[in-house]
């Protein structure tokens, strides 16, 4: 029976999710790090009926777990893109405002 094992590990998904929905990273790696340990220990167990129950549920928590791993990687990433574009621009237009020499646009006025 390896049913403490997965209650635990079903714990350990939701402390792992609360740490990600607030952004504590060293939680995060801790969860990680024992969710690693007791999914080792499990890999070669087998289950009761009831335990497969409890594993299908840790199936969907870890799912979950890993949309928000998701969903936070794209916001970094766009919020990366976006700030490499604005100081790019800005420091395109202010390199090359110095560069252009003055220039007649028409000659009627």
């Amino acid at each position: 029976m390896v049913k403490k094992e997965l209650l635990e590990l079903r714990e350990v998904l939701e402390k792992e999710k609360d740490a990600l929905l607030n952004g504590m990273v060293e939680e995060i790696l801790r969860w990680a790090s024992y969710k690693a340990r007791l999914v080792n220990y499990l890999k070669d167990k087998d289950f009761t009926p009831e335990e497969k129950e409890i594993l299908k549920e840790i199936l969907e928590n870890n799912e979950r777990n890993k949309k928000i791993i998701e969903a936070g990687l794209n916001f970094v990433e766009e919020a990366y893109n976006f700030l490499t574009q604005v100081l790019y621009e800005k420091d395109y237009y202010r390199t090359n405002k110095l560069k252009i020499a003055p220039q007649v646009i028409s000659k009627s006025v």
